[in-house]
């Protein structure tokens, strides 16, 4: 692995413990793992002490040294030779570097007393070095040097500050070398803090919220260590994996893991097939522990012992860990993909292979033998030759085991299918494996096995298999952003099918838009056989009735998820990779508030290649609203910018343009506004019209222009009062009839549908609304500031303060009042106010639960309080942001 040669972050510690001032000898050993910084924090003290007119003599232990010098001092002499114009003091030094030059040889380590001689020389030469100033040894790596000691021991002696490096020992323990240092400083990893800051420094800007989760994911315990986190980083630049995209770093395909680089200290220890065998099966889902090692000895033909001894290096590395219950489990999860990828996905089949058929030949398999022989029947797949009998073992083992992972269900069934050879057993089971694959949303392993299914059939299938096989074919093609493959489209295409999933999938990839009767009409009488055609909304509570409209909505917006699982039901589960599954944390990231997860959506959407036109210009539009809010007007520029003014959602568009040109001063935003929306009245898209009303009404309010204010309300009126139900009119009547005619009870209804339809930004703006007619406005401006400051809307916070400070009620705390806060800490103090536990603390923020207690220390510490309660009712969080431009 390369030598780290940044300036690291989160060392400003251990420099202030290097520091010396010259008033007695000092030996300081820095001890830290491979990758841990030493090298760089040494580096950096070298240059503090030329700075403080020190001569500092640099030693690479790693570097070119003959094998016969043990202890060193030929590197020693060659910096003495590099700094002599910088010595220059002692006239005898020249005649000290000549005598050292001619004892140190392979003669002269000859015997003791010649090795004796060696030493003397040398003193006499540190002697003379520091006949005028303070000098330094500094040595990098000093454990590559096979007796360190005697130089180091030496420059002490003669009053040099003696900085020397070091890593563990062979037994993964700190060097000896510390033993006789005056002070041993741990170079421990990294907070998430300080990673953050390194991968800015490292990547010359912000780095995405994605790319984050996904090394901190895949290098796990070594996300800490600054050497490993930066080579990563530049292995991830060379295969083209990291780009930039809406003024951050993001990495393309975050689901797919991250490996460690080649040449790292750990991929060492993994070298030859009997480590690899070990890591590649500790990683599996299947697993492995120290009673397998027999049967993986028998199956690969190799020796108990060889198998033994390489998990112990394995373990004594921190390659592996052993659990109480005897598996071995890979630390870093990104050396295990790496390990799998040198090994290559068919040898780890062959693998599992081998140990499923020695089960197989052993006598009567217990109940643990069972269970072992059907993960690796699972994981083996296709590499198995079909045998009949397994599909029995594979169902055992589901109902012993209970409730399976969807994944791992998915893989178990599909194994069984692979294995059953009765026509009605296959396509029981083949059913069963799509339904498996889809509640698993694994949707590109879907694509596959519809056209295994299909080259395994060919055209031979009835009504019931076809209608099933096309909804699943449509499903994964959507989900994937892939057509469905012409061979498997011929083969599932019905005579005059025109309004099925097939068909479905066309019109969506054709950029038509589409509706949820549609949806429910392709795939509900085919997954819910007892739904109808084109369900309605009609005779449902007003619970259901919501949920529709938010189902109308998602779709309008291009976000079928909401969709397919009002559809599907419990057979749909959200999807987690796949443009579709990108797309839908971008709106759903807008409407919950969790706009940095939605922006980073947004961006990895971008890099996705395979996302809709219609969706990709609709998740542009709600960026740049997000970041107009956020205050980041050069991005949110950038993001309105890159959708075309004819593209199909015009009144969306004008709806951002409105405000950000409205907020820039623009006296013609409000014309420019309502001539947009004249244009595009007819045809425009839903609910951007309803959004670019609103808005228009504000901007004549606050302009003061009451007479267009009441135009855009009498077009609101006409437009949306016809779309009641019942008694209630249109959400959109009562916010603009709310705004024009401070109409109290508009106002008031408007509010409790925007909080029950759940969009966080379009409940703060109601809030700030109903604060300004209401009798007490201080907690809904709380309520508005709070809302505002969850989702960073720095703009609106803004606003917010404006009219507490109006009302006279007292803003929030500002941060000077306290210590300062991250992020993270802001967002946890946020959830803990929420009543959440620390595990969904730790699934909100996509972090360990560990991180979140250890963030939790940290913030007793700075609130003065010992339990959660304290620490939700301290003052901590209420701090004033940075207002954007």
């Amino acid at each position: 692995m390369a030598r780290q040669r940044a300036e690291l972050a989160g060392r400003q510690d251990v420099f202030d413990v290097l520091r010396w001032d010259g008033t007695r000898p000092a030996f300081t050993v820095v001890h830290g793992v491979s990758g841990s910084g030493r090298t760089a924090v040494l580096a950096r003290t070298c240059r503090e002490l030329r700075n403080n007119g020190f001569v500092v003599l640099e030693v690479a232990g790693a570097g070119e040294r003959a094998d016969w010098d043990l202890f060193g001092v030929r590197p020693v002499l060659g910096s003495v030779r590099e700094q002599f114009e910088q010595i220059g003091a002692d006239p005898r030094l020249v005649g000290a570097i000549d005598l050292v030059s001619r004892l140190c040889t392979a003669e002269g380590y000859a015997s003791p007393w010649q090795r004796s001689s060696l030493l003397s020389a040398l003193v006499t030469l540190f002697a003379r070095v520091r006949a005028a100033r303070p000098v330094a040894l500094v040595v990098d790596d000093a454990c590559r040097i096979p007796q360190p000691l005697f130089v180091l021991a030496a420059a002490h002696r003669a009053g040099y500050f003696v900085v020397a490096s070091a890593g563990p020992d062979a037994r993964g323990e700190p060097a000896e070398l510390g033993a006789l240092a005056d002070r041993v400083i741990d170079l421990s990893p990294l907070t998430d803090e300080d990673v953050d800051s390194l991968l800015r420094q490292v990547a010359n800007g912000p780095v995405d919220e994605a790319a984050r989760r996904a090394l901190r994911d895949g290098l796990g315990p070594l996300y800490g260590n600054p050497g490993t986190l930066v080579s990563t980083v530049a292995e991830l630049r060379r295969r083209d994996r990291l780009v930039v995209a809406g003024g951050r770093l993001c990495l393309r395909d975050p689901e797919r893991p991250v490996g460690l680089p080649a040449g790292h200290a750990l991929l060492a220890s993994v070298e030859g097939d009997v480590a690899r065998n070990v890591v590649v099966l500790a990683a599996s889902e299947t697993g492995f522990g120290i009673d397998d090692v027999p049967v993986l000895a028998e199956a690969t033909g190799r020796p108990v012992a060889d198998y033994g001894r390489a998990i112990d290096r394995l373990v004594a590395d921190g390659v592996l860990e052993g659990e109480a219950t005897g598996r071995l489990r890979c630390r870093c999860p990104a050396l295990a993909v790496t390990t799998i990828e040198e090994t290559g996905e068919d040898a780890v089949r062959r693998l599992h292979r081998a140990i499923a058929v020695r089960l197989l030949d052993a006598p009567a398999p217990d109940g643990r033998a069972r269970s072992l022989l059907a993960g690796h029947v699972a994981a083996a797949g296709r590499a198995l030759p079909s045998r009949p009998e397994l599909v029995a073992v594979l169902r055992d083992e589901e109902n012993r085991m209970g409730p399976l992972g969807p994944a791992r269900l998915a893989r178990y069934r599909y194994a069984a299918w692979w294995h059953a050879t009765g026509t009605g057993e296959r396509t029981r089971l083949r059913s069963e494996v799509v339904r498996a694959l889809v509640h698993a949303a694994e949707y590109a392993r879907l694509a596959e096995f519809i056209a295994e299914v299909v080259e395994c059939t060919g055209p031979a299938f009835d009504s019931g298999a076809r209608a099933e096989l096309s909804a699943a074919a449509a499903l994964a093609a959507i989900h994937c952003g892939q057509p469905v493959p012409p061979s498997v489209l011929r083969a599932l295409s019905g005579p005059g099918d025109t309004g099925g999933p097939l068909a479905f999938a066309d019109r969506w990839f054709a950029g038509e838009a589409v509706v949820p009767e549609q949806v429910a009409a392709s795939f509900a009488p085919v997954w819910l056989r007892h739904w109808s055609a084109t369900p309605t909304i009609d005779g449902r509570t007003r619970h259901q009735k919501q949920s529709e409209a938010s189902v109308e909505t998602a779709c309008a917006h291009r976000d079928l998820v909401p969709v397919f699982r009002a559809v599907l039901g419990s057979d749909y589960r959200s999807p987690t990779a796949g443009p579709v599954a990108v797309h839908h944390r971008v709106f759903a990231g807008y409407t919950d508030g969790e706009w940095a997860s939605a922006l980073s959506a947004a961006r990895e959407l971008e890099l996705t290649g395979q996302a809709d036109e219609r969706a990709l210009w609709c998740a542009r539009i709600l960026a740049a609203e997000m970041c107009w809010w956020r205050g980041e007007d050069r991005q949110a520029k950038a993001w309105l910018d890159a959708v075309p003014e004819d593209s199909p959602f015009p009144a969306m568009r004008a709806w951002v343009v409105l405000g950000m040109s409205h907020h820039a001063g623009d006296d013609g935003a409000f014309d420019e506004g309502w001539r947009q929306y004249r244009a595009h009245a007819e045809g425009a898209d839903e609910p951007g019209a309803a959004r670019l009303l609103v808005r228009l009404a504000s901007v004549a309010v606050e302009s003061g222009r009451s007479y267009l204010a009441r135009t855009v309300l009498g077009e609101v009126e006409s437009r949306y009062a016809g779309r009641a139900r019942g008694d209630l009119p249109a959400e959109p009547v009562l916010l603009v009839r709310g705004l024009v005619e401070v109409d109290p009870v508009a106002i008031r209804s408007a509010e409790r549908l925007v909080r029950r339809r759940g969009n966080r930004l379009d409940l703060a703006l109601a809030c700030q609304l109903v604060g300004r007619i209401a009798g007490e406005p201080r907690p809904w401006l709380e309520e508005a500031y709070h809302l505002a400051r969850s989702i960073g809307a720095t703009r609106l916070v803004a606003r917010t303060r404006t009219s507490l400070a109006c009302t006279q009620a007292p803003a929030a705390p500002t941060s000077d009042r306290g210590p300062e806060l991250s992020d993270v800490e802001l967002r946890i103090i946020e959830l803990i106010r929420q009543g959440k536990t620390n595990r969904q603390i730790a699934l909100t923020l996509r972090v360990s639960a560990k991180t979140v207690e250890k963030h939790l220390t940290r913030l007793f510490a700075k609130a003065g309080c010992r339990t959660r309660h304290g620490l939700a009712m301290s003052g901590l969080g209420g701090g004033l942001e940075t207002i954007g431009a």
